[in-house]
This record gives structure tokens, C-alpha cells and sequence, in this order.
């Protein structure tokens, strides 16, 4: 017998920007308002407990301020040449657009892409290493009718 705890997406959030290679328009740098709805199953502890609830949301809320107010960047892509200063980093899309921010405002994700999908993901990988022995699902909204979830092991 399993139990499920969860954190809703009003808990959780982050503002970033981000460009995918396609479609065109989400070509484009633009950004969203991201929710974090993060499910975790498991059997009851015991001090009866999926999870403490505190102890989630901050363990959620201390991974999306890693991401809040960047720019989400897909080191991984095989579409971007990246190149870092001290200072900066450039980004050069197979289009040939041309991308120069300030190291600060950038997050380098190991990502083949930004999408919503994979950043939910990346949540979710990141959760785990804190809970491996727990089923975790991720929720990541992206708008108020688009939603992507990832659910692990």
C-alpha cells in the first residue's frame, strides 16, 4: 500500500526565459511563468509521513530558485555553440542568431532542449537525489492550459 503527498503549483514558482529551435515563434526569446506541482508516493514512514510537506516545498522551492530570473540555456544542444567568459556567455543558434548575457542571469541546464517536458525532468532528477527511495511525479506549468508532466520510477 502506497501514499501520496503533494505540493500544488500555487506553492511553487519561477519566472525564466528561454528559446526552443522550433516551431519558429518559440524560436524566439520569450518567457514563462513556470508552476511546480510535485507529487511524491510512497509507503507511510514512521511518524506516518509520505514526506514532510515543509521539508518538500522548501527542497522544491530551493531548485526553482536556481532557475527563477534566468535565462535557461540547453548546454547539451546540438543546435548552440556556447562559449563562455568571465563575464558572459555567448550563444550561437544553427540560424545564426546571436545571443550575448550576462554570466549571472544564465542557467546552463545539461539538456538537449528547454521545453517544458524536460525541465520537469530536470525537477524531478533533482528531487530524487534527495528522495531516491520515493515515487516522484512532476508538474510543470507553463501556462494556464499547458501542462508537462514527468513521472519516474
Amino acid at each position: 500500500m502506497s501514499y501520496k503527498a503533494i505540493v500544488n503549483a500555487t506553492q511553487v514558482k519561477f519566472s525564466a526565459s528561454h528559446f526552443l529551435k522550433e516551431p519558429f515563434q518559440c524560436s524566439k526569446l520569450h518567457g514563462h511563468n513556470y508552476y511546480v506541482s510535485v507529487e511524491v508516493e510512497a509507503p507511510l514512514d514512521e511518524n506516518y509521513f509520505v514526506v514532510d510537506f515543509i521539508e518538500l516545498k522548501e527542497k522544491i522551492k530551493t531548485i526553482a530558485e536556481t532557475l527563477d530570473h534566468r535565462v535557461l540555456i540547453p548546454k547539451l544542444s546540438r543546435d548552440l555553440t556556447i562559449s563562455e567568459t568571465l563575464e558572459s556567455i555567448e550563444v550561437v543558434t544553427n540560424t545564426n542568431k546571436r545571443y550575448v548575457f550576462p554570466k549571472t542571469d544564465v542557467k546552463l541546464l545539461p539538456l538537449p532542449e528547454t521545453t517544458s517536458e524536460l525541465l520537469a525532468k530536470y525537477v524531478h532528477d533533482k528531487l530524487k537525489e534527495i528522495y531516491s527511495d520515493k515515487k516522484i511525479t512532476v508538474k510543470l506549468e507553463e501556462s494556464k492550459s499547458t501542462t508537462a508532466v514527468y513521472k519516474g520510477d
